[in-house]
């Protein structure tokens, strides 16, 4: 397939990689250093089985000269989203998909208000990677798995190319039945390990293994339920239990939330589609948010970074 990747971080960098090496003409978008690294000496991924570098792919700040795509993987963060979605449009084909891999549960709708409907698709990727210099990916581990869905709308054959991602990707993953569903499953704990992991730079094995923060982190879990519940999305039975009992299962391995990461850099954060949106929605749906409000209102005033 012919796939552009907006931007090239973590997660568009390790899905680069691996598609590069499955053969697949890879077309990136991105910047700054990390853009002139890649031209100059190749994309390289770093993982415990060891090092890959891939250069067999074309990068640029700007896509206009890149043609129509078969499939966008769209990566950037949150705040970006607008902007980079209109980056999308010359490389849009009448059979052209975009596969989402942001955060939060709004990104399908803020990126078709640009390219119209049914034409994106949503993915919920559960690896952990981040750039370590530019150039340079680090693959931290997770379970290396990725569930997608897409509205109701979506043609039955757009879902082949993300399958083919996943299969290329030496991936497990599975297309989910239910878009708001699987997003709001996700969400419910990144947003509880992104909030206290940034108001505090603690990952969420350690904040689950203090007594003092366990309950809170167990609390921010119940929040997010109970505001998916009040908007009409139904998740599963024991999802919190679950979500803790999968936290204890780390032992040492951090699960340190990009938003954590980002605020102990003083980077710019996503913190009005993770905390916001639970903070509005439980004000919308008359659902207390004491946890996800408190880190709301600690988080805003760094939202543009240090």
């Amino acid at each position: 397939m012919k796939i552009g990747i907006i931007g090239a971080g973590g997660m568009g960098g390790f899905l680069g990689v691996k598609l590069a090496e499955a053969g697949h003409d890879i077309y990136f978008v991105a910047r700054g250093k990390h853009l002139e690294a890649m031209t100059e000496k190749g994309l390289t991924l770093r993982e415990e089985s060891g090092e890959t570098t891939v250069t067999n792919f074309t990068a640029a700040a700007d896509p206009a000269g890149f043609g129509e795509m078969d499939l966008i993987i769209f990566g950037v963060k949150l705040y970006d989203t607008m902007e980079a979605a209109k980056l999308c449009l010359p490389m849009m084909g009448p059979g052209t998909v975009i596969l989402t891999l942001q955060n939060g549960v709004e990104s399908v709708d803020m990126i078709s208000e640009v390219v119209g409907d049914n034409r994106t698709i949503a993915g919920s990727i559960y690896v952990s990677a981040n750039i370590e210099e530019p150039g340079v990916i680090r693959h931290n581990g997770g379970a290396n798995m990725m569930m997608y869905a897409g509205p109701a709308g979506m043609e039955e054959t757009q879902y082949n190319k993300i399958a083919t991602v996943i299969r290329d990707s030496a991936m497990a993953g599975d297309r989910h039945p239910d878009m708001m569903v699987m997003l709001w499953e996700k969400f419910v704990l990144l947003a509880a390990n992104a909030g206290l992991g940034a108001v505090t730079g603690l990952d969420a094995g350690t904040l689950c293994r203090d007594p003092d923060s366990r309950p809170l982190f167990e609390m921010a879990l119940r929040e997010a339920e109970a505001v998916a519940n009040a908007s009409g999305v139904t998740l599963q039975e024991g999802l919190v239990p679950m979500f803790m009992a999968r936290v204890d299962e780390l032992g040492g391995q951090k699960l340190l939330a990009s938003q954590a990461y980002a605020k102990l850099h003083g980077n710019k954060l996503e913190v009005e589609w993770i905390q916001g949106t639970i903070h509005r929605l439980g004000q919308k749906y008359g659902v207390p948010t004491p946890v996800h409000s408190l880190c709301y209102v600690c988080l805003k005033p760094f939202a543009n970074g240090a």
